[in-house]
């Protein structure tokens, strides 16, 4: 009976340093899972910032033609050339019962 005693405290113990070592493992384990969560959102970002930088970059090497500079200026700022005429085209917009408003 005393061997049946001293192998159930024996297993007690264990269980409790097996629970105490569950306790400082958890922590770790999911600061760990936050860190590695935080690193993939990180090179994510860095893919981003790469690919707005890529299109910096041609920008940079646009704005240096110009013929580009002409067609932004037509076409965002609606400017016209020295001798040109410029038309704005009106959209002709139907209302719910299908007349036309001008």
């Amino acid at each position: 009976m005393a061997a049946r005693n001293s192998t159930k405290y024996f297993i007690i113990a264990l269980l409790l340093l097996f629970a105490m070592a569950l306790m400082g493992f958890v922590p770790q384990a999911y600061k760990l899972y936050r860190i590695h969560k935080e690193t993939v959102k990180t090179h994510a970002r860095v893919e981003q910032l790469k690919q707005e930088n890529a299109q910096l970059e041609q920008e940079k090497i646009n704005l240096s033609d110009i013929h580009y500079i002409e067609k932004v200026a037509r076409d965002e700022h609606n400017m016209v050339g020295k001798d040109e005429i410029p038309l704005f085209m009106l959209e002709e917009k139907q209302d719910k019962k299908g007349a036309v408003k001008k």
